[in-house]
C-alpha cells in the first residue's frame, strides 16, 4: 500500500558507515539502517506491503543493525502478530514469510522470507537473518511537520480553498487513518496578497464538502475537511456529499455541532473498522465490542468498501447510538472568526482539535466584557483565599515594596501590587475536552493561549543530541523549599537527563542563561509584568534578542508577560501566570507540574490536571503549543488512576487517558491487568474501570511510577502498597 503521493521518504546506500541512509525531507529526519557489508539499494513497488509506505527499496544483506534502541513488531502475511521485541528483549523465529514494523523516527517495514533473530539492548537493536537475505525496505515520513506552505489572502472564498488542501497530508484514506501516525501534518498557511495552493489538492474520492463562503464555516469546519480528505466547495447550505448522497450540516442550527458530530462519527467508526485490517488481527477493541450489537454493521465489508461509500454509510448511523462510546475529544479550540485565525489552523487541525468562532452556539457566547470583567474581579482578589493556610506571600507587606527585594513581611512572587495589569480576559465556554486552546487577542481564563510564534518556533527547531537538559533557578534564597524540584527531574531510568540548579542569578547571567539551549527552564522567584526580578535588577525578556530555551515554567508572580515575551523570543511553550500567587501554594504547584511534566504529560494536560489538586492553579496559563511535553511517556498515553472502593471490600481503578506527542487521539492502550488481556481500548478520556483486590492493585502500580488520584489527593503510584490500600 502506497501513500497518497505526496513527496517524502528516500533511500541512499551510506557513505559513511555501512547501511543504508533514509532521508525525510518533511520532518528534516535522517535514520541508517546499519548492514555488515555494503548493500545496493534497488527502487521497488511498495505494493507489496499492506501498509501504507512512501517508497520502498530492496537490499541484500545478512542482518540489520538499529542505532538506536527500537522497538520492533513481527506479523505473519496475514497480519497476526507473531512476537514484539522491546528493550531488553529477543526473539528467534523459523524460517517464514515476516513483516517487521521498526518504531523508528521515520516509520519503517521490512519484509523478508527467511529465519529472524532479534534482540534488543539500551543502546541498539539487532536483526539477524542468517545468510544473505533479500530484503524489502519500506518507510515513511510521520509527516509531523507541514511539507510545504500554503498562502491565502482573507477573502472567504480563498480560506475555502485553503481549507481544501488540508486533506493531502494523509497518508491514506483507509480506516487506519484514525491512527495518529497515518494523519501528516497540514500544511502551513500565510496570509498575503494572493492565493497560493501550490498544487496540492486532496484525494480523488468522492467525497465533497460545501460551505457557505464565510470565515466562520472555513475555521469550524476546516477539522472535518482534512479528516475526509475533502474537497471543499462553497455553497448556500452546509452539507457533506458523499457517493452521491447529501449529509446536511445543520444539527440543532449549529454548524458547529454538525462538524462535531460529523467529525466524531466518521473518525469513531474507523476506529472500529480498522480492525478488520492487518492492524487488527487476532485483537479486541473494547468500545467495538460494546457497540457491534447496536450498529447492524458489516465491519468487514465497511473496511474493503471505497473510501465514499464508507463515509455514506457511517453517517447513516445514529449519532446517540455511538454518542455513550466516543472517546473524550483530546482537544477543542475557540478561535476568533478573523483571516489572521487560519495561519495557527494547520496546527490544530493536526491534534484533530474541533473548533469554535466565539460567536457560534457551543462558542464562548455572552457579553465578554462582563465575562473579562467576572475574571478579571476573580483574580484581582486576594490569592491567599484560594491558597493553603499558613502559606506566607512571596513579597512585600500591603504596606510598599522594594523592586527586587521582597521586605521581610512576607511577599508574593512579585514586588508590586496584586492585580492583573490591566490584560483584557476572554473565558471560552466550556468543552467536552480533555483541553481548550483559545486563538486570538485577549487572554483567556480556563484555557490555554495558542500563540502562532510558538508553533513556527517548534518547526525551526533542530532535533538535539537525545540528552535532556533540564534547568532549575531559584532567584530568591525565601523560596528554596521549591528546589526539591531538581530532584523531581531526571529520576526517571534509562533517560539521558542533565539536571542543574542555579541560584541568585544577576541580570547579565539570567540573560546568558537564557541565551543558551535547555530544553525545559523552571524558573522560581519573583517577577513584574515588565521583567523577572535578579539581584540586581530586572531582565525583560522582551529585550532579548533570542532564547535557545525550548520550555518552561515560570513559577512567579504575573509572569504572563514575560512568558509570552520568550514564546516571541523563540521558546516554544511555557507556563506563567496572571497575577499574584501564595509561596505555598506556588510550591505544591510547581511540585506537582514537576511530577507531571518529567512523567511525560504535555503542558496544557499537566496544567489542567494540577488545577484539580491546586486550585491556585486557575491563576496560571499555558502560553504557545501546548501540545509539546518534555520528554516521551514510557507507557506512550499518560496515565491517571482513580482509587475508590467497592462494595465487595476491593478496589476499583479506573483509568483515564490522556493523548501525548507520540500517542494522539486514536492511538489505542491495554491496560496490565488481568481480565483486560489482549484487549485494547481507545486512549483519550476515561479508558475504563476494574475491580481488583488490594495486592491486585498494588501490583498494577507497581509496574511504572503514574499519578494516583485517592482520597481525593493526587499521589504517585510508587509510594502505593497494599497496605495502604
Amino acid at each position: 500500500m502506497t501513500g497518497n503521493g505526496t513527496p517524502g521518504v528516500s533511500f541512499a546506500a551510506a557513505t559513511e558507515e555501512l547501511g543504508l541512509r533514509i532521508l525525510d525531507p518533511v520532518d528534516n529526519h535522517q535514520y541508517q539502517l546499519d548492514t555488515p557489508a555494503p548493500i545496493d539499494p534497488v527502487p521497488a513497488s511498495g505494493d507489496r506491503f499492506a501498509y501504507p509506505v512512501d517508497t520502498a527499496t530492496a537490499v541484500r544483506t545478512s542482518a540489520v543493525r538499529l542505532p538506536t534502541a527500537t522497538n520492533v513488531y513481527v506479523r505473519a502475511p496475514d497480519g497476526a502478530l507473531v512476537a514484539s521485541v522491546e528493550h531488553l528483549e529477543q526473539t528467534t523465529l523459523d524460517a517464514g514469510r515476516y513483516t517487521l514494523e521498526l518504531l523508528t523516527p521515520i516509520k519503517c517495514y521490512l519484509q523478508v522470507e527467511s529465519a529472524v533473530s532479534i534482540e534488543a539492548d539500551f543502546a541498539e537493536t539487532r536483526i539477524d537473518f542468517g545468510d544473505d537475505t533479500d530484503v524489502l525496505v519500506g518507510a515513511r515520513s510521520r509527516r509531523t511537520r507541514p511539507a510545504t506552505t500554503v498562502t491565502t489572502t482573507a477573502d472567504p472564498a480563498d480560506l475555502l480553498a485553503t481549507v481544501s488542501t488540508f486533506g493531502a497530508a494523509l497518508g491514506t484514506t483507509m480506516p487506519e487513518r484514525s491512527y495518529p501516525s497515518l494523519r501528516g501534518h497540514p500544511p502551513a498557511v500565510e496570509l498575503g496578497d494572493e492565493l497560493d495552493t501550490r498544487g496540492l489538492a486532496p484525494p480523488s474520492t468522492d467525497v465533497r464538502l460545501e460551505l457557505p463562503e464565510t470565515t466562520e464555516a472555513a475555521l469550524t469546519a476546516a477539522p472535518l475537511a482534512y479528516y475526509l480528505g475533502a474537497e471543499v466547495r462553497a455553497a448556500a447550505e452546509a452539507r457533506i456529499v458523499a457517493d452521491g448522497a447529501v449529509h446536511p450540516l445543520s444539527a440543532g442550527g449549529s454548524l458547529g455541532r454538525a462538524v462535531e458530530e460529523a467529525l466524531k462519527t466518521v473518525f469513531f467508526m474507523d476506529c472500529l473498522t480498522r480492525y478488520d485490517g492487518a492492524y487488527g488481527h487476532g485483537r479486541r477493541l473494547s468500545e467495538r465490542e460494546a457497540v457491534t450489537g447496536q450498529l447492524g454493521v458489516d465491519f468487514e465489508a465497511l473496511y474493503h468498501a471505497d473510501h465514499a461509500e464508507r463515509v455514506r454509510r457511517y453517517l447513516t448511523i445514529p449519532y446517540g447510538t455511538i454518542q455513550p462510546h466516543l472517546p473524550q475529544w483530546k482537544v477543542a479550540a475557540t478561535a476568533r472568526p478573523v483571516a489572521s485565525s487560519v495561519e495557527i489552523l494547520p496546527f490544530l487541525v493536526d491534534d484533530l482539535a474541533l473548533v469554535r468562532t466565539p460567536r457560534s452556539p457551543g462558542g464562548s457566547g455572552g457579553d465578554e466584557s462582563a465575562q473579562a470583567e467576572a475574571v478579571a474581579s476573580f483574580l484581582s482578589s486576594d490569592g491567599s483565599a484560594r491558597s493553603p493556610a499558613g502559606g506566607f506571600t512571596r513579597g512585600p507587606s500591603a504596606g510598599g515594596s522594594t523592586r527586587g527585594s521582597p521586605s521581610g513581611g512576607g511577599g508574593v512572587r512579585s514586588t508590586t501590587a496584586g492585580d492583573t495589569d490591566d490584560l483584557s480576559f476572554v473565558s471560552p465556554e466550556p468543552a467536552d475536552a480533555l483541553e481548550q486552546v483559545w486563538v486570538g487577542e485577549g487572554v483567556p481564563f480556563g484555557a490555554s493561549e495558542a500563540v502562532l510564534t510558538a508553533y513556527r518556533n517548534r518547526l525551526a527547531r533542530q532535533a538535539g543530541d537525545g540528552e535532556i537538559d533540564i534547568t532549575v533557578v531559584c532567584n530568591d534564597a525565601a523560596m528554596d523549599e521549591e528546589t526539591d524540584v531538581e530532584a523531581v527531574y531526571g529520576q526517571r531510568e534509562h533517560l539521558p537527563f542533565e539536571v542543574n540548579l542555579r541560584h541568585d542569578l544577576s541580570v547579565s547571567e539570567l540573560a546568558d542563561l537564557l541565551a543558551e539551549d535547555h530544553d525545559f527552564l523552571h524558573y522560581i522567584g519573583h517577577a513584574e509584568p515588565d521583567g523577572l526580578v535578579c539581584e540586581d535588577g530586572k531582565l525583560d525578556c522582551g529585550a532579548l534578542d533570542a532564547t535557545g530555551v525550548d520550555t518552561f515554567f515560570f513559577n512567579a508572580c504575573r509572569s504572563y508577560r514575560q512568558a509570552r515575551a520568550l514564546i516571541e523570543a523563540g521558546a516554544i511553550v511555557g507556563v506563567g501566570s496572571h497575577t499574584d500567587v501564595t509561596n505555598a501554594g506556588a510550591v505544591e504547584l510547581g511540585r506537582t507540574m514537576a511530577r507531571l511534566l518529567e512523567y511525560g504529560f504535555p503542558f496544557r494536560a499537566a496544567l489542567d490536571l494540577a488545577r484539580d489538586f491546586h486550585p491556585i492553579g486557575q491563576q496560571y496559563i499555558v502560553v504557545g503549543d501546548g501540545s509539546l511535553s518534555v520528554v516521551q511517556c514510557t507507557s506512550g498515553t499518560a496515565l491517571l488512576t482513580e482509587v475508590r472502593s467497592a462494595d465487595s471490600g476491593d478496589l476499583v481503578l479506573t483509568l483515564t487517558g490522556f493523548p501525548t506527542p507520540a500517542h494522539g487521539i486514536g492511538s489505542e492502550f491495554m491496560p496490565f491487568l488481568s481480565g483486560a488481556e489482549n484487549t485494547y481500548y481507545l486512549s483519550s478520556g476515561t479508558i475504563d474501570s476494574f475491580e481488583l483486590s488490594p495486592a491486585e492493585a498494588a501490583d498494577f502500580f507497581g509496574y511504572a511510577s503514574s499519578p494516583v488520584r485517592l482520597d481525593g489527593d493526587l499521589v504517585w503510584s510508587d509510594t502505593i502498597d497494599a497496605d495502604s490500600l
